[in-house]
């Protein structure tokens, strides 16, 4: 399976019309911003690899709009049940069952608008767990690590906010 390769070019802002402005590592995560067509676009991001093949297995990317409004999406491959919502659980908190938004060519994706509480929820933990049902039935769960999440997400909101 090359999803890795795919997925990295399809998904990622790595395309030939784009340029890298800005790029920094926050422990997991990693914050850039590009310029496309003339603006200026930032997320911050991680990505989960599984630890056999070092393909990527999921992606998280945060991104926020002028006015504050933060995006979160969430990637995952192919073989997922579009049917089963996911579980995202941060630490030992209440989990919650998210849908999945849309599919493109190189993956299928959650994306949901988050609030400042929910940020919180982010800045305060140490592991977000997703899990999926894969078209198996097998479930799946994906850890992202949060260290570095705080550093990360407050240059985010520099850069957009100012």
């Amino acid at each position: 399976m090359k999803f890795l390769i795919v997925f990295l070019f399809l998904v990622l802002p790595l395309h030939a019309d784009n340029h890298i402005v800005v790029q920094e590592n926050f422990d997991a995560w990693q914050f850039a911003c590009i310029e496309e067509q003339s603006q200026k676009i930032c997320d911050l991001r991680e990505l989960v690899f599984d630890p056999n093949t070092n393909e990527v297995v999921s992606y998280l990317s945060l991104s926020m709009s002028p006015d504050s409004i933060t995006q979160m999406q969430i990637a995952f491959p192919h073989a997922v049940n579009l049917k089963s919502p996911i579980q995202l659980q941060i630490d030992e908190n209440e989990p919650l069952n998210l849908n999945y938004a849309y599919c493109n060519q190189s993956a299928c994706f959650v994306a949901e608008i988050i609030a400042e509480n929910f940020i919180n929820l982010f800045k305060a933990g140490n592991e977000l767990n997703v899990k999926a049902l894969l078209l198996d039935g097998r479930e799946v769960t994906i850890t992202f690590s949060l260290s570095g999440f705080t550093a990360g997400y407050d240059r985010l909101v520099k850069e957009v906010i100012g």
